[in-house]
């Protein structure tokens, strides 16, 4: 393949920064990009998918959880992406959350989700709590909604706000917050093209002073003892080390525990750096509750059907039904997109089941179930009805037992209530 352009000042100023290792880099970055994965251990684990993919998954360095792919890995070509069993995501994006370390039960804030990689990530070493997920545009917060209702989560509450907002509101609560900060993208420069256009130094410094205001509200949300996670994936020292910097400068109370730059020539993935940075104090449990749940009365007709987690039934104005998370904090005045796990929807006086709800944990909270052949699988996820015995009603279509999405059979036949917009083109 021919050789790449980059921009003359980054690559002097990378040439500056890296010496000697210069030359790797650059060879490195006129090669195509690596694949890996993150395993989805909500859903399975290394063992069971490295057996349905057919692959020997091995760890990566930069995560346990993850593994690199063959570069001809097709997500689409199998149904386990789409029954939530992993989500693709180059290696080296994976590390600041690996790094990050979670206690029982813990109030996490992902304040820069969107598209939900590292959201998943998080969901899935966290031990009860809740997930807080926030993407300020909106079209942008409901991908990261999908994709972690793809993923099986159900303490996640998906707000579209902007930091200074919801940080004010979880003001002190937070055991540990993410910033995946926006970031100039150098390190995406080999996947995105557009991000080698966009590219100047200007627009470098422009995203420095973006993300010290993003870190200033941020700091509002996190406890004593919690722990501040600094993530980009760019490797100018304004974005990196200079925030990080004075960041330490303007919080005494704070420490870096970690600090890394991963390179492309130097590790699987793409390029990225993150700081890990703790507040002082000791830090004491959140409170959990749990509020009083609203009579649904065609959801209760249902609920015979189903195998759900303690929770607060709450049956919103336009007759969605919704199993709530415990709450520790209150975001009034937040825009919510998604809170918890979406049941279903009241329709008159019958209850209809979400596909959230197909999909939540790692077995089918649905106890009708209907396993699916591989080709069976795949022509379910293009829409088509499937012919196949099953209890009258809604069930859930699964593969290996990982479920796919709704049916409701009738006759012999599964009517297909796979989502239009996720359905593959045949």
């Amino acid at each position: 393949m021919s050789e790449r352009t980059y921009p003359e000042a980054f690559l002097k100023r990378m040439e500056r920064e890296l010496g000697e290792d210069f030359p790797r880099y650059l060879a490195a970055m006129n090669k195509p990009p690596n694949k890996a994965l993150c395993i989805n251990t909500i859903k399975t684990d290394r063992a069971e998918l490295s057996a349905l993919l057919g692959l020997d998954l091995a760890p990566l360095k930069e995560n346990p959880d993850g593994a690199a792919l063959p570069s001809d890995f097709n997500p689409n070509a199998t149904p386990f992406h789409a029954a939530g069993l992993f989500y693709m995501q180059e290696a080296s994006a994976q590390s600041p959350v690996a790094a990050t370390p979670l206690f029982d039960a813990p109030v996490v804030l992902d304040l820069c989700a969107a598209p939900g990689g590292k959201s998943a990530q998080l969901a899935a070493k966290m031990r009860g709590g809740v997930l807080l997920a926030n993407e300020i545009v909106p079209s942008r917060a409901s991908v990261l909604s999908g994709n972690l209702e793809r993923m099986g989560v159900t303490n996640a509450i998906v707000t579209n706000s902007d930091p200074h907002t919801l940080c004010e509101r979880v003001f002190g609560q937070c055991d540990a917050v993410l910033v995946d900060a926006p970031c100039a993208g150098e390190g995406m420069f080999r996947k995105d093209p557009g991000a080698v256009t966009e590219w100047s130094e200007a627009h470098v410094e422009a995203c420095a002073v973006r993300q010290r205001a993003i870190l200033e509200d941020a700091v509002k949300a996190v406890k004593p003892g919690g722990t501040l996670t600094y993530a980009t994936c760019s490797f100018s020292r304004q974005e990196n080390e200079e925030t990080v910097e004075r960041f330490l400068d303007a919080h005494p109370d704070f420490s870096c525990l970690e600090m890394r730059r991963l390179y492309p020539h130097a590790s699987a993935g793409e390029g990225q750096f993150y700081a890990l940075l703790q507040k002082a104090g000791t830090r004491e449990p959140s409170a959990f509750s749990i509020g009083k749940s609203d009579r649904v009365p065609a959801f209760e007709a249902f609920s015979d059907a189903v195998r759900l987690k303690k929770g607060q039934i709450r049956l919103l104005k336009d007759g969605r039904v919704l199993l709530l998370p415990p709450m520790p904090v209150s975001l009034d005045g937040v825009k919510i997109v998604r809170a918890g796990l979406l049941l279903g929807e009241v329709k008159g006086n019958r209850f209809e089941p979400a596909h959230a709800l197909c999909m939540a944990g790692r077995t089918p909270p649905l106890k009708n179930t209907a396993e699916l052949s591989f080709d069976e699988a795949m022509r379910f996820l293009r829409g088509e009805t499937i012919e196949k015995p099953a209890e009258k009603g809604y069930g859930a279509a699964t593969v290996r037992g990982h479920a796919l999405g709704l049916y409701k059979a009738s006759d012999g036949v599964l009517k297909n209530h796979y989502p239009k917009g996720l359905r593959l083109l045949k």
